[in-house]
């Protein structure tokens, strides 16, 4: 009852001082997009670490480790006898359910003892050594041992936070002279890692070793307050490297989410002549499926076919048949889309196509049949 004389009022209100007035408009046009972010921060724990480890093993024998968790359940590094120091590679597995784990010694590439045992915590680990041969097995046990002048403003991980590159640095056993670091880059399909100990002097560390080629792997580290500049004056091959995964750039303190978008304009790289063809199709797919087009379309062509209608192409370097894209629109603003998309847990791609044409819903245009040739076989969600 109430709400009947509230809208009686309202409407004599109305009547009385807006009589002559035209109705208002009704507003047809949808409301404004909020901005996408360009830049997320992850807050998820990093899993990936390098440390050192002092302790014994059989309660004797004093050992050193510098062990590196690459977060992936792959473990490697080195340790040696104090008395001798002379050191010997590890490389191992660690499950993450229990935080046990099998490292394995490595001598010329040749297998020798192993240690299998568990992680307490990430700063102490424990288990049973066993020889070569299997005759000795001896109880060991190792805790983390910060460096006397270990530096903070060097140890610890550190990120590279780009749209199509990634990648992580970690930095541990910091001296005055001297650190270890572990790297690992990611760009397009392309994936170097690579191992070490850098000399250091204050805020720079240099890295020079002969080990792929003739001609030595040398990276230079610079520290900043949030982040490290890497620069690489040898070639990728030299360091290990696959052919694009260069190792140069800016290392950030913060592991950032960084986004793309598909941008308006003129330009050859541009993707959609006006805005409001731009919103649309926002608006059709959705923030999340926006964001893989646009991410699928690293570098894109833009055409018009035979009806005038422009088509635009994308795909990300060296990962053409799991990335990429196909977006296809009139002056009306009519819009046909595909991208190439995954399920979770699956390794096989799908294609996820978008229509704002009614006639289409279930009907690829001849350019989207002809991007997908070669994935015929990839299932279709419309």
């Amino acid at each position: 009852m109430k709400r009947i004389l509230y809208l009686l009022a309202l409407s004599t209100f109305w009547m009385a001082g807006c009589k002559n007035d035209p109705p208002a408009a009704i507003i047809t046009e949808p409301p404004p997009l909020p901005p996408l972010d360009s830049v997320e921060e992850v807050t998820t724990p990093d899993l990936n670490f390098l440390k050192k480890y002092v302790g014994k093993i059989d309660g004797k024998l004093d050992v050193e480790m510098v062990l590196v968790n690459w977060g992936d359940g792959f473990l490697s590094g080195r340790y040696w006898y104090t008395s001798k120091n002379k050191p010997i590679e590890l490389s191992g597995e660690l499950q993450p359910n229990d935080n046990s784990f099998e490292i394995v010694e490595f001598s010329n590439g040749v297998e020798g003892a192993k240690f299998v045992g568990a992680f307490l915590s990430p700063d102490s680990l424990t288990g049973t050594w066993t020889s070569k041969d299997g005759k000795r097995t001896l109880p060991f046990y190792l805790s983390h041992s910060p460096s006397a002048n270990d530096d903070a403003n060097w140890s610890g991980n550190w990120h590279l936070n780009q749209v199509w590159d990634t990648g992580w640095l970690m930095f541990g056993n910091v001296t005055n002279d001297s650190l270890d670091f572990a790297l690992t880059v990611v760009r397009g399909s392309h994936v170097g890692t690579l191992e070490g100990r850098a000399a250091r002097k204050g805020s720079k560390a240099i890295f020079k070793q002969k080990t792929f080629e003739d001609e030595p792997c040398e990276l230079l580290f610079e520290c900043f307050n949030e982040y490290v500049l890497v620069e690489q004056s040898s070639s990728n091959l030299a360091c290990g490297f696959g052919a694009r995964a260069y190792a140069a750039g800016r290392f950030e303190r913060k592991k950032l989410l960084r986004k793309t978008a598909l941008t308006v304009g003129t330009g050859d790289g541009d993707t959609f002549f006006t805005q409001e063809t731009h919103d649309e199709f926002r608006r059709l797919v959705g923030d999340k499926s926006y964001e893989l087009f646009a991410f699928n379309m690293e570098v894109r062509e833009r055409t018009t076919n035979q009806k005038g209608q422009t088509v635009v192409t994308g795909a990300v370097p060296g990962l053409y048949t799991t990335n990429e894209a196909i977006i296809v629109y009139d002056q009306s603003s009519k819009i046909w889309a595909a991208t190439l998309d995954f399920e979770e847990g699956k390794d096989e791609p799908f294609v996820r196509h978008y229509t704002n044409d009614p006639a289409s819903k279930t009907k690829m245009l001849p350019d989207i049949e002809s991007w997908r040739e070669g994935f015929k076989a990839y299932k279709v969600v419309w």
